[in-house]
């Protein structure tokens, strides 16, 4: 994991000598899919929020990568538990743009983003306390790669507005039997700068 951290600085610091760096704010959408048979219900659904930034650095003609970095903070709320969840991620999308005309270009990406959970809690009445990645309490993996794709529009060179659905490839859930998959779909405005 640390190479993969690693790897990403690296992507990250070569892509800042250039003039393309994107600051997003952005709502998403979470659903964490359980197979357990033990776990009622079967999945979990957040919403929230994510900041990040990224860099558009050109690789051939119309071809680029995106590489970035960013935070994520989800919420929900069931009778009388709320669940939270912090997450840091790292984004690499591959994009192929287009001008539409003067002022509106589109882009098409896709790629996979490495997520690196920090916290994620269940609190309820009674001081009740569900730590996600305690191994005695929830025994789930902090760490996961998703892969998707989407879209963003860019107008005026400015201001980027960005649509995306990503799935996870790993199974998050260290009990056995047991498997949970993170899907993520992700609406961001952007300040291209």
């Amino acid at each position: 994991m640390k190479k993969l951290l690693l790897m990403a600085a690296a992507l990250l610091t070569a892509g800042f000598a250039s003039a393309q760096i994107t600051y997003s704010i952005g709502y998403l959408n979470s659903t964490q899919d359980f197979d357990y048979p033990i776990l009622s219900p079967k999945d979990m659904t957040y919403s929230g929020f994510s900041i990040g930034v990224d860099d558009n650095i050109n690789l051939a003609g119309d071809l680029n990568v995106a590489p970035g970095v960013g935070m994520e903070f989800s919420f929900d709320k069931d009778d009388d538990k709320k669940y939270k969840e912090f997450a840091l991620f790292v984004p690499v999308d591959f994009n192929y743009g287009f001008a539409i005309s003067d002022n509106f270009k589109l882009s098409v990406f896709a790629g996979p983003t490495f997520n690196l959970g920090l916290m994620q809690k269940t609190t309820g009445d009674n001081d009740y306390e569900l730590n996600f990645y305690d191994e005695d309490e929830g025994n789930m993996g902090r760490f996961d790669i998703l892969l998707g794709g989407g879209i963003w529009c860019d107008i005026q060179d400015q201001f980027r507005i960005k649509v995306g659905y990503k799935a996870g490839m790993l199974n998050t859930c260290k009990t056995d039997d047991c498997t949970r998959k993170t899907n993520v779909l992700s609406v961001s405005f952007g300040y291209i700068f």
